[in-house]
């Protein structure tokens, strides 16, 4: 849909590349942030030299602040849901239980698949080397709760099992909500922008985990009404000049900010949890729903965004849930034969377990996922 005019758009592309390919960028970037698993001593981080990482200044972020590509995650979840679903639930065109099926179609398969393949491997791991990998968790009690994808509802006490499913559990009970809200609300910025905010009290007085998916979740939310407003605008091609140029900017302010905060970290530590705070409402209010916000504008201006590397967008649930269990079996296999870790700093193993990683993701979504979603579905019919 290019439009180089300056005239309104009014509706959006029927697919977002550009977020795909987001969503596929966020997905790996986790990835970065879990290479340190590969220096556990059971369920302890042991010591490793990160200067020593491939690239470690190019990716120096995402080895340090990986782990927020998930507010990230829950952002676009947001954008997504309130452009897909928002207004088909609010005028009971899909049912509750027609959109769980779809939802439940869509996630379980894979995380019953990876749950199991992981219990295997811990039950594997504990009895031939006196301890779990990585998350300790891994009680007939933590397996129900996976089951149930309540893993990271507020009732444990750490990760358990495939451990980068916590996400997937608080993704869960945000669905819940968006349905609850567009039944029973209207479909408000503002409504929106105070349940984000009230994401923080749920951090400060509940569970933290919650919290970071309320808050981004949300924040997607208004950035899909605020989407929805301007291509409706006349004033759609310079307002989606301005915010891209805003999104850049903010992308540089963050750069340079995080060098400078880890600075004054250091020099001021009574001002630790002030400037804590700050640095985590910035990405989760500011920094990715501007993004998304900036490029779901661009690609409706362009017509398409990203598309070569929208493939990622496909695989970003199996990268990130197949991730753990393939770094599970590549470190039993070379602790099996050596106890230099050294080869984990390789850049030549990195780009190894990153190929394997795409390759099996691909297999996973076109071989597995797909026709367990078509099976699951075709049950309602």
């Amino acid at each position: 849909m290019r439009n180089s005019g300056g005239a309104a758009v009014s509706e959006p592309p029927e697919r977002f590349y550009s977020l795909d390919a987001l969503r596929g960028l966020a997905a790996l970037s986790v990835v970065f942030w879990h290479w340190q698993h590969f220096f556990f001593s059971g369920t302890a981080l042991g010591a490793y030299d990160l200067a020593r990482l491939p690239l470690s200044r190019l990716l120096h972020l995402l080895y340090t602040q990986g782990w927020e590509a998930v507010d990230l995650f829950f952002s676009l979840s947001g954008f997504i849901f309130y452009w897909l679903y928002s207004k088909r639930v609010a005028g009971r065109r899909i049912s509750a239980g027609h959109f769980s099926l779809l939802r439940f179609s869509r996630l379980y398969p894979l995380h019953l698949l990876t749950l199991l393949l992981v219990a295997l491997g811990q039950y594997w791991m504990l009895r031939e080397r006196g301890s779990y990998f990585v998350y300790p968790d891994n009680d007939a009690l933590y397996f129900v709760l996976n089951l149930l994808f309540a893993s990271s509802w507020g009732f444990e006490g750490d990760f358990s099992f495939n451990g980068p499913s916590w996400s997937v559990s608080v993704e869960v009970l945000l669905y819940a909500l968006f349905f609850a809200y567009c039944r029973l609300l209207p479909i408000r910025a503002v409504i929106l922008a105070l349940s984000s905010l009230l994401g923080f009290f749920v951090i400060e007085t509940y569970d933290l985990e919650v919290g970071r998916g309320v808050c981004s979740f949300f924040a997607g939310g208004c950035a899909f009404l605020a989407y929805q407003a301007i291509i409706a605008s006349r004033r759609v091609g310079t307002l989606t000049r301005w915010l891209v140029g805003a999104a850049v900017g903010a992308w540089a302010l963050t750069f340079i900010a995080r060098h400078v905060a880890g600075f004054e970290l250091r020099a001021h530590p009574g001002l630790r949890r002030e400037i804590f705070d700050v640095m985590l409402m910035w990405p989760v209010m500011v920094l990715f729903p501007l993004t998304i916000l900036a490029l779901a504008l661009a690609e409706t201006r362009r017509g398409t965004l990203g598309k070569r590397i929208s493939f990622l967008g496909d695989i970003s649930y199996s990268s990130y849930l197949l991730h753990f269990p393939l770094q599970f079996v590549f470190f039993v296999v070379i602790t099996s034969f050596t106890v230099d870790r050294s080869i984990f700093y390789s850049g030549w193993f990195m780009l190894l377990f990153f190929l394997v990683l795409l390759a099996i993701s691909y297999c996973s979504f076109r071989y597995f996922e797909l026709p367990a979603q078509r099976l699951l579905r075709r049950q309602r019919n």
